[in-house]
């Protein structure tokens, strides 16, 4: 084994970790498990070097703990970037100590085989676990990446356990002159840098894509704002916005809420309404917060028409059915928080967009209009503005009630 390595990898697994730790300063939880991870992982490649520390023995069962705890950050790290903070905690615990503990018997009974086997096998499965259990979350390139360059170094701390048996023989003092030791520089040196920078990679987009999100997202309610609004309805095609709908909704009487109440739970109320309508969200739809009480969704293929009563195509149900189903459940939701003896409630106007119209902002005035006539018509309710010109506004019936054409 290359005197040189026992140095250079070390160093190299430190740089990455001081560098993983720069990077958590912008909140990205996984970069303090990446750096943890690199920095174990750093300590576990020096062990052999630092022979004033303690017996052979001993360096070699706390470089087989290190290894274990470098590859628990490593998965929980990946579990922290694809949302699975908590998977299979028990399950990598109970791997890590199983893997530690067969490498010490390896080197109770001076086994390099077993010593070496039981380590890279409990690191291939540390590995392999979390990366079973984020199939299908891929959402970049640069989680491909990462997925891909995480297989190779489960393949490869599997592949030496398997071929343990031409790699390794004899006690712990033979590894230094091994085939092992070769294969452990070469693989070492190539596949943990290009693990190291996958992972990292992973962190910078992590930090670009909150960034991105605190552009776009409106943060007290988590919807996109008007920006947000904006950039995803530039992504949509104009034959699915040509057979849109568009719902405006602002909360009645807000103000009310704020002189009574006070502003913080003002913004409770705020929140309350955007959780209504994130709720019953259909599939590709979206809902943004334009300013203060007031919201806007967006409806694919939600297209409104006026023939003797009211026809929607979404599969979901149509946007007046959606205004309706948030109108309510918004008003059971503040009555939880402030009780019944003060109702807050919200009004909705409808539209859709007409034959011939590729911009949304005619539909948007359309649905303004018709949250005024909601205002206008007691609140609390929902009015559809049609597309078509001359066509009276529908006042949606509340529960129970019957639909009012207006002029």
């Amino acid at each position: 084994m290359d005197d040189r390595f026992a140095f250079i990898l070390p160093v190299m697994q430190v740089a990455f970790g001081i560098a993983a730790v720069l990077a958590g300063r912008w909140r990205v939880s996984s970069a303090g498990w990446w750096a943890g991870g690199f920095l174990a992982s750093a300590a576990g490649f020096a062990m052999p070097a630092l022979t004033f520390l303690m017996p052979e023995g001993g360096r070699a069962v706390l470089a087989s703990g290190l290894f274990a705890a470098a590859f628990l950050c490593f998965g929980q790290a990946m579990g922290e970037h694809f949302g699975l903070r908590r998977s299979h905690v028990s399950l990598r615990l109970g791997i890590a100590a199983l893997s530690v503990m067969a490498s010490a018997w390896g080197v109770m009974s001076d086994s390099l085989r077993l010593h070496l086997a039981a380590s890279d096998a409990g690191c291939a499965l540390l590995m392999a676990v979390p990366l079973l259990a984020a199939r299908g979350r891929t959402r970049r390139s640069g989680d491909r990446a990462l997925i891909v360059v995480s297989w190779v170094v489960v393949a490869d701390a599997g592949l030496r356990a398997a071929a343990i048996r031409w790699l390794a023989s004899g006690g712990l003092g033979e590894f230094a002159t091994s085939p092992y030791a070769f294969v452990y520089q070469i693989t070492g040196s190539l596949i943990g840098v290009a693990f190291a920078m996958a992972a990292l990679a992973s962190v910078m987009i992590g930090v670009l894509m909150r960034y991105r999100d605190w552009a776009i997202c409106d943060p007290l309610t988590g919807l996109l704002n008007r920006r947000g609004f904006d950039e995803a309805l530039a992504g949509r095609s104009a034959h699915e916005k040509s057979h849109a709908a568009v719902i405006a909704c602002d909360i009645d009487h807000f103000k009310a809420v704020n002189d009574q109440f006070g502003h913080h739970r003002g913004d409770e109320v705020i929140a309350l309404l955007a959780n209504a309508i994130d709720a019953h969200l259909p599939a590709r739809a979206f809902a943004a917060r334009f300013g203060g009480e007031e919201f806007v969704v967006y409806l694919p293929q939600g297209a409104l028409a006026l023939a003797g009563g009211l026809a929607g195509t979404g599969a979901v149900g149509t946007a007046a059915d959606l205004a309706e189903t948030v109108r309510r459940d918004f008003a059971q939701r503040v009555q939880r928080l402030l009780g019944r003896d003060f109702a807050v409630t919200a009004s909705f106007g409808i539209s859709a967009m007409s034959p011939g119209e590729v911009m949304l902002d005619a539909a948007l005035r359309r649905a303004d209009q018709a949250l005024y006539q909601a205002k206008s018509a007691g609140r609390n309710c929902c009015v559809v503005k049609p597309a078509l010109a001359g066509q009276p506004a529908l006042h949606l019936p509340r529960h129970g009630s019957s639909a009012t054409l207006h002029a």
